[in-house]
């Protein structure tokens, strides 16, 4: 009984650790947004809060970039926990360097994100004013940056995840993430058969839902392949390029039979560029993630 009393006290005091970290995170986040939105020139007023837009405008695509942003922290705070965390029981002194170690990780993971939001905004989304557009309720680019900051959470956590590295390792196979994120968001461009990217300035939610989604199948591989244990920089290196090369080898392609099978009497490019099917589009996502997973579990 006394066991299983302390492992309650226990997971209830991580919990609330990763909780408040998780608060953190959404305040620096928000802040971000007021701070966009002032160099928008808007004035100052309630209406440019994230609270304000979610609350009372009911404003989807300013909660789908929250809504990516926690579960993609969660995901990587989950790949800094996965080695375990320090007991009550190991003394006071050995939990406050584990709890020192994790804020270190914590700051880490915010500059991920941080950089994940730069990169969405200056590459993948190219020409858009990203927050300005959330603010306007531009559910297009919500989506696409919901699956921006999942992808990223998914390599962050296969960068955290295993034993033999370090934060050094982690910056390291983030960074090459974000760039694999960047080339297959400019292959999936060119391979699709719809402006993907005009679609998304138009404000064409299922163009957004179709290049987020597919940036987190991406993502959910190459989080399978890096969150090994690290034995080596060649290895390291060889073996993401050729799980980042299978990923987009294999997604692309794959996308043209998801397409035949689970919508038969229709097209992607008519059921994004002219109809704006979000329904249709989802379908095709879920069928993505599916195989994202098994090919994950292959190269990992």
């Amino acid at each position: 009984m006394i066991r299983i009393i302390e492992t309650l006290i226990q997971g209830a005091v991580d919990t609330l650790f990763v909780f408040l970290i998780l608060l953190l995170a959404k305040a620096v986040s928000d802040r971000t947004f007021l701070s966009a939105m002032r160099r928008t020139g808007a004035e100052d007023s309630p209406e440019l809060t994230v609270d304000h837009q979610i609350e009372e405008r009911s404003n989807l695509a300013v909660a789908l970039r929250r809504c990516g942003l926690g579960i993609g922290f969660g995901l990587g705070l989950a790949g800094v926990v996965s080695g375990g965390v320090t007991r009550f029981t190991a003394g006071w002194d050995a939990v406050l360097d584990n709890t020192l170690e994790m804020l270190g990780y914590f700051a880490v993971l915010l500059v991920f994100f941080f950089v994940a939001q730069v990169v969405a905004e200056r590459i993948v989304l190219s020409n858009v004013h990203n927050t300005q557009e959330l603010h306007e309720g531009n559910d297009a680019v919500g989506f696409a940056e919901f699956g921006i900051l999942v992808a990223t959470g998914l390599i962050a956590y296969g960068s955290f995840h295993g034993e033999g590295g370090g934060w050094h390792t982690s910056v390291a196979f983030f960074a090459m993430g974000q760039v694999a994120l960047v080339v297959f968001a400019m292959l999936y461009e060119w391979a699709t058969p719809f402006n993907c990217l005009d679609e998304i300035r138009d404000g064409n939610a299922a163009a957004g839902l179709m290049l987020g989604g597919t940036l987190v199948t991406l993502g959910i591989i190459l989080g399978f392949a890096i969150s090994g244990p690290f034995t080596g920089w060649i290895e390291g290196i060889v073996g993401f390029a050729v799980s980042a090369a299978v990923g987009m080898v294999l997604l692309i392609p794959f996308q043209w039979l998801i397409d035949k099978a689970f919508l038969p009497n229709t097209t992607l490019k008519i059921e994004v560029e002219r109809d704006r099917n979000i329904a249709a589009c989802s379908v095709t996502v879920a069928a993505q993630v599916a195989l994202a997973i098994m090919i994950g579990a292959l190269v990992a």
